[in-house]
């Protein structure tokens, strides 16, 4: 039996979704409790990946149970033994060929950014005060360029191995909310690490270190930028996955 289940969790402590030889990931920590609770060995797969330090809501992925468990409020108990930076939302039965990742039809994420010093959202947003909330004229003149890109590998994280560098962009957007910037990016798909790299791409526009003009042309020549950096992982949440 097919169950896909949605959880939240902090990334601050974890390597990342998938299990890395380096550390503890946010899968590692939930099919131990899975494993606990259900007193058998469970393997879970998720609907993509994310980076160390990247935070998660309405995260999908996908087990398998030979049935329900009879009692009701297991869902309780398995958050009970998660750590306190990870809890699942849901969990429900799904058709036997349903899979987290390949079933997805999009993915979205927002990436944070303040542009006033803040230690209280510091854990959860990238602090740039070279910006401010008029910057976001200028970020969604990048940003609009960038939803119409097909093919992304001038902002693919180097030595990625991707089979290929196209997405399908759904949305690209940057909304300014006082001292605050939030982009808001939606896709078929997403390369490694690209989302923060074109956050990084449309700071340097915003800050004058790389012309827009000189962005349109190298990215569609499929060039990495001048001055491309990804930018830290603190201020992005992936935020909800579609099937």
């Amino acid at each position: 039996m097919r169950l896909l289940a949605f959880c939240d969790f902090v990334g601050t402590n974890y390597v990342g979704w998938q299990r890395q030889p380096n550390g503890i990931s946010i899968q590692e920590a939930i099919e131990h409790a899975l494993s606990i609770y259900f007193r058998s060995p469970i393997a879970i797969v998720g609907c993509g990946r994310t980076d160390s330090g990247v935070h998660g809501r309405n995260y999908g992925f996908h087990f398998d149970l030979p049935e329900i468990p009879e009692d009701a409020p297991f869902l309780f108990k398995i958050n009970r033994i998660l750590p306190d930076d990870i809890v699942i939302r849901s969990i429900k039965v799904m058709e036997d060929n349903f899979h987290a990742r390949f079933s997805a039809k999009s993915r979205r994420y927002i990436y944070r950014i303040h542009t006033s010093k803040d230690p209280f959202i510091q854990p959860y947003s990238w602090y740039l005060d070279r910006l401010t909330p008029e910057s976001v004229h200028i970020l969604n003149e990048a940003a609009t360029f960038i939803a119409s890109l097909k093919d992304f590998s001038s902002f693919a994280k180097t030595g990625s191995n991707n089979k290929t560098t196209y997405c399908d962009m759904i949305q690209c957007e940057w909304k300014a909310h006082e001292d605050r910037l939030e982009l808001h990016i939606a896709a078929n798909r997403f390369l490694r690490g690209m989302v923060r790299l074109i956050v990084g791409g449309c700071a340097n526009v915003a800050v004058g270190k790389l012309s827009l003009e000189r962005m349109k042309e190298l990215s569609l020549e499929g060039v990495v930028l001048p001055f491309a950096f990804s930018v830290p992982a603190q201020g992005l949440t992936f935020e909800g996955v579609e099937y």
